[in-house]
This record gives C-alpha cells, structure tokens and sequence, in this order.
C-alpha cells in the first residue's frame, strides 16, 4: 500500500491584500471562509500594511477567495509572487 500523502504535496498557498483591519472583520470573514471548502488553513496579518490574507488549499483558486471576500463586502485582490 502506498502512503503518499497527497493533502500536503499539493497544497499551494494564496496571499492577498485586504482590507480586513478589525477583530469584527476577522469574525465576520470566519463566516464566509468556512462556506468555502477547500482552505486547509488562513490567517489574517493585521500588522502588515496591506493586512495580508493567507490562504493554503489544495485546489481553490484565487478567484474563489477574491469571490468569496468581495462578496462579504471586502477588498481582497491577490499579491504577486
């Protein structure tokens, strides 16, 4: 039997600029992060100046992310490598 684990080779990691700067922001994008399956894993960097959105999935797009911030009522548009 082979146990490759495919979840952690294929896992890419998406960052986006936002405008996610409160706590009540963070609650309310908790929200719609967690109608999105597929995230592995995201944070918020409240501290950097383009309070940077991290997310690590296997195969969303950053289109799904942007989609699903915008929707809530945000800014998120992705950063370059």
């Amino acid at each position: 039997m082979n146990n490759i684990d495919y979840h952690h080779e294929d896992v890419q990691v998406l960052v986006f600029k936002t405008n996610l700067q409160f706590k009540m922001d963070l609650r309310h994008i908790t929200l719609a992060m967690g109608s999105l399956p597929g995230i592995i894993r995201w944070n918020v960097d409240q501290h950097d100046i383009d309070n940077v959105l991290r997310i690590e999935t296997s195969w969303l797009l950053p289109q799904d992310i942007i989609r699903v911030v915008t929707n809530a009522g945000y800014v998120c548009e992705e950063l370059p490598d």
